[in-house]
């Protein structure tokens, strides 16, 4: 005879415990594929100056900067290009395309110049000096010695294109010849943000997750028969083993500020108190489902704007804000197992499952 299978309820425990596993290392598979890709370009002083601008920190490309800019807004950057240096007021928007240029060369219509911008406080007013300069100047000036640099950074001169983990970018001299190093693409490095963020996030969100599964699961485990395995009370416990795993976890597979054992397990509490949300629902306690809650996003933004001061002020209601959302998936449990599996039952069926319901 073969094996019965699991039935529905405990086949979707065990996926609500597996997805929660997974999740809870979210973090840490996105971060190790936050490595980048970069290029390494042979130039020769006098050519491509766009790629040695692009890549260099040390060189402000212009040209580039100024390519949106009104003729008449342009101006100042002329007259000090033919004369040294001008002395003035500047618009508004060619002071917004200049913020923080202060390289200390630029390219500038085919030329290399001596580049210094300096404002006056909060005025309009500027001076901006430029002196031309020889592009061997230039590269002799900022070319940083390929030898001198990490390992990655010369697998990538070797390679031509590789892989790799802060790598500072520019123009680097090896052997007598330059090179400028440069990110591949910042598109891709926009979207390793975006997963690393991504995965940050929903670290908390798997652990809480896992925790209500677990929970569950040892409740199935106890009384595999009865379907309405929840009362307030058990959700309540259920949802509590958040902190301690989100704890434990945190300090086992994580590194960084003590901040972090304190956010992560109060957003995995919030995630996980969902299952206690949706067992009020199922028995109508709606003051319970008021009072849990409030207090438990009153709790998580106090523990977190404590870890992170002031700023937690703002992103403790957000991170409540993105737990009760998350915690959609075990509100849905905790209303699922707090209500029975079908309401053709018997008054007194009824009274018995409550009597039983009322234990822990």
């Amino acid at each position: 005879m073969s094996p019965a299978l699991p039935s529905a309820r405990t086949a979707a425990i065990v996926a609500l415990l597996l997805v929660g596993v997974i999740l809870s290392f979210a973090f840490h598979a996105t971060a190790a594929g936050s490595e980048i890709a970069y290029e390494a370009t042979p130039v020769e002083p006098g050519e491509d100056p766009d790629l040695v601008a692009e890549a260099s920190p040390d060189v402000t490309d212009l040209d580039e900067r100024l390519s949106d800019a009104a003729d008449r807004n342009r101006e100042p950057v002329r007259t000090a290009a033919a004369t040294g240096s001008f002395e003035g007021e500047i618009s508004s928007e060619l002071e917004i395309a200049l913020d923080d240029a202060r390289s200390p060369y630029a390219r500038y219509d085919g030329r290399y110049y001596v580049w210094n911008l300096s404002t006056r406080g909060e005025t309009a007013n500027a001076t901006i000096e430029m002196r031309p300069t020889d592009a061997e100047s230039v590269f002799a000036a900022v070319a940083r010695p390929a030898a001198e640099s990490s390992s990655d950074l010369r697998r990538i001169i070797d390679e031509g294109t590789a892989n790799g983990s802060g790598v500072r970018t520019g123009l680097y001299r090896r052997d007598g010849a330059y090179y400028a190093v440069a990110i591949e693409s910042e598109a891709a490095v926009v979207s390793r943000i975006a997963a690393s963020f991504a995965g940050f996030a929903l670290t908390p969100v798997g652990r809480g997750y896992a925790a209500v599964g677990l929970g569950l699961l040892a409740y199935r485990y106890r009384e595999p028969t009865r379907d309405r395995l929840l009362t307030v009370r058990r959700a309540a416990a259920v949802a509590a083993l958040a902190l301690p795993l989100a704890l434990v976890a945190s300090a086992t597979f994580e590194t960084g500020s003590l901040s972090r054992l304190v956010t992560g397990p109060a957003t995995a509490a919030v995630v996980a108190s969902g299952v206690v949300a949706g067992a009020c629902v199922a028995r109508s306690r709606w003051r319970s489902l008021v009072g849990v809650t409030v207090g438990i996003g009153l709790l998580a933004t106090a523990a977190i704007a404590a870890a992170l001061g002031p700023i937690g002020l703002l992103f403790g209601p957000l991170a409540v804000l993105f737990g009760i959302a998350t915690g959609a998936v075990p509100f849905g449990y905790g209303y699922w197992f707090a209500r029975p599996a079908s309401d053709a039952t018997s008054p007194s069926d009824s009274a018995g499952r409550e009597d039983r319901d009322a234990g822990p």
